[in-house]
């Protein structure tokens, strides 16, 4: 080896994050060549883990870790929402959970994640929610907050954000009974949060259904919403099959079970 490649081992074997995936864009741009790269595998530095993506010999990645590379690494428009945001923050603890944990994330149809993303991480996987309909483009970040999480800082749905991202899955991979029992817990949401979204919003369905759960959940904050700013839209939505028919917000959705 190299005078000038001892330096460089040296440098890295300090300065290379620990916990994380190290993507090779990532290597070159601390002056880790694709051929030093590989040599660094060969001999034992580091382990790939997907193409173009490696770790440290020995490092457990968790998925915090892998969210840190996809978010700051790869600037990805990626973040953790749904149900999986509302458990983060202490919202959704008491909604059981059966079998692998689940990461739910929200990425737009243009995003691109690496294929090695869909490996599990220390007992986690990750959903990946693709949709580019349900808020407007006009400020991306509105409702993503940033939180701590295991030592790492991540992306992630704020409640009032959560919440319509739970809604936008009711049908097919979310039941209408949980949504209401994650919405029964959001009696706090900033109301001024949650005008912005419901205006930005772009689904009718989760709009009227998030407004009919609030109401069905006596929540305080919903008198302060604006509503004649919120386009709700014309004509009946059906949600998990139908059953009971909801005039206000010309809903037919099945029977709701209040605790």
């Amino acid at each position: 080896m190299t005078r000038e490649n001892k330096r460089k081992l040296n440098h890295f074997m300090i300065s290379a994050p620990s916990g994380v995936v190290l993507t090779s864009s990532w290597l070159k741009e601390h002056g880790i060549s694709s051929k030093l790269t590989w040599w660094y595998v060969r001999t034992g530095l580091l382990e790939r883990v997907g193409s173009k993506a490696y770790k440290k010999t020995g490092d457990k990645i968790s998925w915090e870790g892998v969210l840190v590379t996809l978010q700051g690494q790869l600037c990805l428009s990626i973040h953790v929402g749904g149900k999986t945001a509302l458990e983060l923050i202490g919202r959704a603890h008491f909604i059981p959970t059966h079998g692998m944990h689940q990461i739910i994330l929200f990425t737009t149809h243009a995003t691109k994640i690496p294929s090695w993303v869909l490996n599990t991480w220390d007992g986690a996987q990750f959903q990946n929610i693709k949709t580019s309909s349900l808020f407007k483009a006009a400020d991306k970040e509105l409702g993503i907050v940033e939180k701590s999480i295991n030592g790492f800082t991540i992306k992630i749905s704020a409640p009032e954000r959560a919440i319509m991202e739970v809604l936008f899955l009711c049908d097919d991979k979310v039941a209408l009974n949980e949504a209401f029992l994650l919405m029964q817990n959001l009696g706090q949401l900033r109301p001024s949060i949650v005008q912005q979204l419901l205006e930005q919003c772009h689904s009718i369905k989760v709009k009227r259904l998030f407004l009919f759960l609030a109401e069905l959940s006596r929540h305080p904050w919903l008198i302060k919403l604006d509503l004649k700013k919120i386009n709700l839209g014309h004509g009946k939505r059906v949600i998990n099959g139908g059953g009971n028919y909801d005039a206000k917000y010309m809903l037919s959705l099945p029977e709701i079970k209040e605790e």
